[in-house]
Formats: C-alpha cells, structure tokens, sequence
C-alpha cells in the first residue's frame, strides 16, 4: 500500500501499519476524514489507544499528512493532564 494511500483513507484503523513500520505499540489508530474550515489549512484528527493504556488520545495534523508524518507526532505526544476511572482522587 502506498505512503498516501494510508494517510488518505478516513476512518481507516492505521494501527497494523504503525506497529509494522515504526514500532508502536498501538492498539487502535484512527484517522479522521479531512476537516475543511472556512479559514486556515485542512486538517484530520488522528486518535490512538496504546496497548498498555486503554485512554484514547487525539492530535490534529495536516489533512496531507503521511503515515510517516503520523509515527512522529505519536512518538513526540505528550499527553495533558487526564480525566477517567483510574483517577485517584479518593
């Protein structure tokens, strides 16, 4: 499959290629269809739950990202503070 072809398919469960190719170790990995506003660029949403942490994430990249491109900004995340169930706050 080509580069593009990956980064262009919406809804598409990138998962299988990023532990393939870059070594994540991602449960899921969705990418959003591109999202048009009426100003600034096009962008897409990617989401991910890692496979020792079952919290989604979410970032938003250019709509013409590549798979590549994805990897990179997955490993570089740093997460925000965080809400859920595991929260210890008694």
């Amino acid at each position: 499959m080509p580069a593009n072809t990956a980064a262009r398919r919406s809804s598409a469960n990138l998962a299988p290629t990023m532990r393939k190719q870059y070594a994540l170790t991602l449960r899921e990995c969705r990418l959003s269809l591109p999202v048009e506003p009426p100003w600034g660029p096009a962008y897409r949403m990617v989401e991910w739950v890692l496979k020792n942490d079952q919290r989604v994430q979410r970032r938003v990249l250019p709509a013409d990202c590549t798979p590549s491109q994805i990897a990179d900004a997955l490993k570089s995340h740093v997460p925000g503070r965080r809400y859920g169930p595991t929260d210890d706050d008694g």
